[in-house]
């Protein structure tokens, strides 16, 4: 609780002073009762009891009335009875407009317990950022240590890159596949090495395959496709079954001494693909390529003298200047290029139509329209 304050030092005098002048007009007028009351009764007893007396007696009657006369003048007393009540009449106004005016302006106490409360909350406030501001001048420290020793940051040298010239692919190009990644030029085989996968797939079928059927026509007749040597034969479709076909590849190592052949089969994709990666330190690096007898110039070379083969870079993100390069000395032996920039530092490629497994294929949007298939831009030389 908060202790109750006295008056204030502005109301002393005039409290004071009142009681004063009150004091002093209660004693006047006591005075002037007393006086009235003992004149009244002298003179009834002089007047009812005047008995005779002598001269000395009359002197000393008139010497007792001298000394019981007022030394005061009574109008004088009036007057100045007349000037305190006046005064004082004053003072007690002041003091009512002093009253009113403090009601006015609603003066408030202090509270020095709140006050002290408030105090002792800021401290906590101010002890715990205080902690706060210590541990980030903490972290601006190890981070000024970070920045010392951080290298400074060279920028890789400039690469002049030239303007695509868009041409139109030949008629039924035979394109031929080189991968760049990591500074190194790999020529795939991806030919090749799909035709061994499938080699394998027909050696899997007896014990990984789920169903076998010849593929007919409108005409209910088997449909004749014709093979590289153009052989013609029925048509099959043969539906695999996914964990068995998976692992018999993984028994089953295929690939060269650059490029390893694994399947990439996905629930939602009933085509079977095939992943060529590449083996540590596979493919050319920059310098070897520039080499006349190195695998790059000979394919180029054996490319040069068809004229529907296709030379196509699918280059990693980290070997720009790699792809440049090469490409110069591909574009001085004149033969057909074109590129793309490849997402991840391997190849993929998808077995024929015949052979599949089974899929789900993902659900469309709930509620929304049916997706919009855009066909991808065809592929132009560069």
């Amino acid at each position: 609780m908060a202790r109750r304050s006295g008056h204030s030092e502005e109301e002393l005098p005039f409290v004071a002073l009142m009681d004063t002048m009150t004091n002093v007009v209660g004693v006047l007028i006591i005075v002037l009762v007393m006086v009235g009351i003992g004149l009244a009764r002298s003179v009834n007893k002089i007047l009812s009891d005047l008995p005779p007396v002598t001269v000395e007696e009359h002197a000393k009657l008139k010497k007792e009335v001298e000394e019981t006369k007022p030394q005061h003048d009574p109008d004088k007393v009036d007057e100045q009875t007349q000037k305190l009540e006046a005064e004082l009449k004053k003072v007690k106004e002041s003091l009512q407009t002093m009253d009113t005016t403090r009601d006015k302006q609603q003066i408030k106490l202090i509270d020095t317990d709140a006050i002290a409360k408030q105090i002792e909350e800021k401290k906590k406030e101010r002890d715990q950022r205080k902690v706060e501001v210590e541990k980030m001048l903490a972290d601006v420290d190890k981070l000024k240590q970070r920045l010392d020793t951080t290298p400074v940051y060279a920028p890789p040298p400039s690469v002049v890159v030239k303007l695509p010239n868009p041409r139109p692919m030949p008629d039924q190009a035979s394109i031929q596949h080189f991968l760049v990644y990591g500074s190194r030029v790999l020529f795939l085989y991806d030919e090749q090495l799909t035709d061994l996968a499938e080699a394998e797939l027909k050696r899997a079928e007896p014990t990984t395959a789920l169903t076998r059927e010849t593929v007919k026509g409108a005409d209910g007749k088997p449909v004749m496709v014709k093979d590289k040597a153009g052989h013609a034969s029925p048509q099959r479709k043969i539906v695999f079954d996914p964990k068995k076909l998976t692992d018999y590849f993984t028994r089953v190592h295929l690939g060269n001494r650059d490029v390893k052949v694994d399947l990439a089969l996905s629930p939602t994709n009933g085509r079977i693909p095939i992943k060529l990666t590449p083996m540590p330190n596979a493919g050319e690096t920059l310098d070897q390529t520039r080499n006349l007898v190195s695998v790059f110039q000979t394919q180029l070379k054996k490319y040069k003298a068809d004229p529907k083969a296709v030379v196509w870079f699918h280059v990693y993100k980290d070997s720009i200047p790699t792809y440049l390069a090469a490409r110069e000395i591909a574009d001085q032996m004149g033969v057909p290029v074109g590129w793309d920039i490849y997402g991840n530092p391997w190849f993929q490629r998808t077995l024929p139509v015949e052979y599949s497994v089974p899929f789900t294929p993902p659900p469309p949007p709930a509620g929304g329209p049916a997706a919009v298939t855009i066909a991808p831009p065809k592929s132009t030389l560069d």
